[in-house]
């Protein structure tokens, strides 16, 4: 039987605190800012710990906003960072992966400036591994690319048509009920006239799709063009599943499996929009190979008993040494680089 380590020996206030950061830093409505307050007010310590996590991330804004909510923010200055006890310091080697050094170098590329799509025939927009792009489309829709996706783009007077050949992609549709807007992935047309959902193309071809707004319809039709060079009808039978907000649809095998998820599960699984990786107890050959996604690097497992070995935490996207150096301190695993993009794994 697998078992299941901890990185944290306080790992659900830490994954709470981490998610209020991101929270905070995008805006939080008024029912979410009572839910943050009840979540203060549980415990003494959660308004501490969350500002040393916003410090460990380096989330001004978030500690701003959280001004604005609780009486008595503390102050954010080189004098605070100074004294962050050596607890705090693993903390942040757990929550963060070590990752300081790479994410202010380059290693991952999170820029979002909105980019026009104004040709009528189909554009291409792809994006190198370690690498997201925001696009902007001629309607106002706008599309996010994650790590090494490659997706096709082709608007008519009568549709608006997306095809994500690789990768992942999050989709803010702008609202037009004359063009409904379809995206073609994995043998599957997920279609929306305006809402917001992310799908991915799994390397077997298989797809997960998490609807975030509002309400899509998934089915198997091939696009049909009317004979005219760019008009493209995209029409799904009356059989199309249709999934709503807070869920989440994988077909694997062909067959589509859906079920309701939660906003956390929400919000770990689009964590990659902010540059992260967000692990739950998921072994650590599926970490190894989400790792190797934005990095290209090759993890072999030596001793094959590691791969069931199952981890939690929060990592930078491009950060493996401080995956690498969180293995060593946490897990008792020894690594080796054979070379810049091949790292063996054994037991200590």
């Amino acid at each position: 039987m697998s078992k299941v380590y901890e990185m944290r020996s306080e790992e659900d206030h830490y994954d709470a605190a981490s998610l209020w950061v991101e929270r905070l830093g995008e805006g939080l409505t008024r029912e979410e800012e009572l839910e943050l307050r009840g979540w203060l007010a549980e415990n003494p310590a959660n308004q501490a710990l969350l500002e040393k996590m916003a410090r460990l991330w380096d989330k001004m804004d978030s500690l701003n906003r959280l001004a604005a909510i609780v009486p008595q923010p503390a102050a954010v200055t080189a004098r605070d960072r100074s004294r962050s006890s050596p607890y705090i310091a693993l903390a942040a080697s757990l929550v963060i992966g070590l990752s300081t050094l790479l994410f202010w170098s380059g290693a991952f590329n999170t820029g979002v400036e909105p980019q026009i799509a104004q040709r009528p025939a189909e554009s291409f927009y792809e994006t190198a591994m370690g690498e997201q792009r925001v696009i902007t489309l001629e309607d106002g829709t706008e599309i996010t690319l994650n790590t090494s996706s490659r997706i096709g783009v082709r608007y008519t007077h009568e549709a608006r048509l997306l095809h994500l050949e690789s990768g992942e992609v999050h989709v803010q549709v702008a609202k037009d009920p004359q063009r409904p807007l379809s995206v073609m992935a994995g043998g599957r047309i997920v279609q929306a006239v305006g809402t917001a959902f992310n799908i991915e193309v799994k390397p077997d071809r298989e797809i997960e799709l998490v609807v975030t707004e509002g309400t899509v319809r998934v089915g198997e039709q091939a696009e049909q063009s009317d004979g005219a060079r760019n008009t493209v009808k995209v029409v799904l039978p009356s059989s199309a599943v249709v999934v709503t907000a807070g869920h989440e649809l994988a077909v694997e095998d062909e067959v589509e499996v859906a079920r309701p998820i939660s906003e956390s599960e929400i919000q770990v699984k689009l964590s990659w929009r902010q540059g992260n990786l967000v692990f739950r107890g998921e072994s650590l050959a599926e970490a190894a190979q989400e790792v190797e996604r934005y990095t290209g690097v090759e993890f072999v497992f030596v001793d094959e008993n590691l791969k069931e070995v199952r981890v939690s935490g929060f990592f930078k996207a491009g950060d493996v040494d401080g995956m690498l150096a969180v293995l060593k301190e946490n897990f008792g695993i020894e690594f080796q680089r054979e070379n810049e993009n091949r790292v063996l794994l054994y037991s200590m």
